[in-house]
């Protein structure tokens, strides 16, 4: 392609575009007292909640000891659970049979849908991301689908153990039979407003064309979510010139990659996955056939625990547990019923590319909202934890008769934490997360809204609210039934042992052999006894570190000085109030980023007020001139990237 036919074909490209507001919550992100102020207003909105959590449990459960006659006015704050689980046992057990009985209805297109299978991922290793991708080429029945991959790295990091960073691990042992490596600078808009530089990479993987994207600069999954969710929604208009958050150098690449490399005119679903989870064999295939049902532009697969490297781990053996028994009874019950799975997990989802799932105001506007340093904690938390509950939830809000479902032969296995301190930081976020988006469905939803979805968030919210009164007030009803006739006992077990005997049931319709039968029953025995001790600790440590919107010990990752770290906002927050150098997503990390004179992105123009029309625009003649793409012809050196000028023209080249 000659340089004047590649000049056109930008030309006739989508225009960037990026909120008009980005550039003055840029400025606020960077501003020290702002960031001081928001930080003494979480702090406060922490221990307002402390206090009210501490204050209503201990009113309660006194209250409780002290009138116990007045028993009628708590019953129900112990009771709703209860029976919110026995009402969904029921409509289980009769939805499955109504579909037994009348095989529901399906719309199967024409011709087979074109795909494209995501992996984002961050600090994982080798064998980690292998797997994951080889999970991908391995699929059947899906053979008469195009399809291709795409993989977003999210910055240059390694975990402990690791060699190498995962983005090496990628380009340089992975992705081995490459086309083309190019470093595109400014590519696209960040969440947070900044102009991110990043390394592409395209080629065939096993047969599978891949699109590889480093980014230079950490940005959470949040941020390659919204780039890959995107540019699949805008392909699909690119002939309606929609405005979009890349610059048109990017946005030809992938476009280019889909329609040359993979011959795919027109995306019709999204497939998503993390670098840790392996797909069985036949997972696309189920999460296919069950988008089919009408009106679904969401599918999750089955969540299973890997027991691949230790069969009887306990840690394991109980959050397989957990996980048999949520995805077998609320969202079972939320995919048979109310048609509104309100949690979609990134390790097994398809998505239907569509203006509900990927248009811009889902997208962009709501789910890609950074939050402000004055932002109240509950808006924080929502943007930082539990990402994928929130674009669903969010989705369902806005587009009330979508239907998102549950498709349980859709197998993925994914690592769980192994140690306690790990398995508390990543409940933190998934129990912060999850109370803070069903707070949302609760308070925020329009009437048009599920009532019962409505109901369980309410339930939830209370659940978690009033946790230790919900334990104590158990404990307070086994030592009442010691002095009450053994009818009334009775009638209350019967009741309360619903639950119990459905969850062992599970045992026969979930597992699929005796190994995984005998896990299961083991993991549930540690479920019953263990699992309100546990849950109280988790409540008590997502109270002390609500503050904390990292990934914390999740996602450890190792410094210049081989020492672990941990991603935490709070680190740039006190680094910027002492007047240290920052890194990270808060604030722009200059040596990531292109000095002003090379690109004049919308943070650095003389003009800071947007156009008219809100959208600012690159001068694509600058960009091309002064090297906005650099194009490495392969075979590569060791360190093909050695030889680019580093960012920061201030920066020395130790690094210093």
């Amino acid at each position: 392609m000659t340089e004047h036919e590649r000049l056109t074909n930008i030309d006739s490209l989508p225009p960037i575009s990026v909120n008009g507001a980005s550039s003055a919550t840029a400025k606020e992100t960077t501003a020290p007292v702002l960031i001081r102020r928001g930080k003494r207003k979480v702090a406060i909105h922490k221990y307002m909640a402390i206090a009210l959590i501490f204050s209503l449990n201990f009113m309660l459960i006194f209250s409780s000891w002290y009138w116990p006659k007045f028993y009628f006015i708590y019953l129900p704050l112990i009771s709703l659970p209860l029976v919110l689980n026995c009402v969904m046992i029921f409509d289980v057990i009769v939805w499955s049979l109504k579909n037994f009985v009348f095989n529901p209805k399906k719309v199967r297109p024409e011709k087979p849908e074109n795909m494209v299978l995501l992996m984002p991922c961050y600090n994982e290793t080798f064998e980690e991301c292998s797997r994951s991708l080889d999970s991908l080429v391995n699929q059947v029945n899906i053979g008469h689908h195009k399809k291709a991959i795409m993989v977003i790295c999210d910055g240059k990091v390694r975990g402990p153990g690791m060699e190498k960073t995962t983005a090496d691990y990628l380009n340089e042992d992975i992705f081995t039979n490459q086309v083309e490596r190019r470093l595109i600078r400014a590519a696209y808009f960040a969440w947070d407003g900044q102009s991110m530089d990043i390394i592409v990479t395209r080629g065939i993987y096993k047969g599978v064309p891949y699109f590889c994207i480093v980014k230079q600069q950490n940005q959470g999954k949040r941020d390659s979510l919204i780039v890959s969710r995107s540019f699949v929604h805008n392909f699909n208009l690119r002939h309606n010139n929609p405005k979009v958050i890349f610059k048109p150098e990017f946005f030809e690449a992938m476009t280019n990659f889909l329609v040359e490399d993979a011959g795919i005119d027109h995306v019709e679903l999204l497939i998503g996955m993390d670098a840790d989870t392996v797909f069985a064999d036949d997972c696309i295939s189920h999460l296919v056939e069950e988008s089919h049902h009408p009106g679904t532009v969401g599918v999750c697969g089955y969540v299973a625990v890997d027991f691949s490297n230790s069969k009887w781990n306990m840690w394991s053996v109980y959050q397989s547990a957990e996980y048999t028994i949520a995805q077998g009874l609320r969202r079972l019950h939320q995919s048979l019923c109310t048609k509104k799975v309100s949690c979609l997990p990134g390790c097994c989802q398809l998505l239907r590319v569509c203006e509900e799932t990927c248009g811009d105001f889902i997208l962009v506007q709501q789910f890609g909202y950074h939050p402000k340093p004055t932002d109240g904690i509950i808006k924080r938390i929502r943007a930082t934890a539990s990402e994928d509950r929130n674009h669903v939830c969010l989705m369902l809000m806005n587009s009330p008769k979508v239907r998102t479902r549950q498709a349980l032969r859709a197998y993925a296995y994914t690592d769980v934490p192994h140690s306690l301190s790990v398995f508390l930081s990543q409940r933190r976020r998934w129990t912060l997360g999850a109370t803070g988006n069903d707070l949302m469905l609760l308070l925020e939803s329009s009437i048009k809204f599920n009532l019962w979805e409505r109901i369980v968030a309410l339930s939830n919210v209370l659940t978690w609210l009033l946790n230790f009164f919900v334990i104590a007030s158990v404990a307070s009803m086994v030592y009442a039934f010691m002095y009450q006739p053994f009818w009334i006992i009775m009638m209350f077990a019967s009741i309360m042992i619903v639950p119990l005997l459905f969850y062992l049931s599970m045992a026969v319709w979930m597992c699929r052999n005796w190994l995984e039968r005998r896990q299961y029953l083991l993991g549930l025995g540690i479920f019953t006894i263990c699992g309100p001790f546990i849950n109280i600790c988790v409540t008590l440590y997502a109270c002390v570190y609500m503050d904390n919107f990292g990934w914390g010990k999740t996602r450890k990752v190792i410094a210049e000085a081989d020492e672990a770290e941990e991603p935490d906002w709070q680190a740039h927050e006190d680094a910027l109030n002492n007047s240290e150098k920052v890194v990270g997503t808060l604030v722009s990390d200059e040596e990531n980023q292109l000095h002003p004179d090379v690109i004049r992105t919308p943070f650095v123009s003389s003009a800071d007020t947007p156009s008219n029309e809100g959208t600012f625009n690159f001068s694509l003649d600058d960009s091309l001139n002064n090297g906005g793409v650099n194009v490495i012809q392969f075979p590569a050196p060791i360190h093909p990237l050695l030889h680019y000028p580093m960012h920061n023209p201030h920066r020395d080249t130790d690094g210093h």
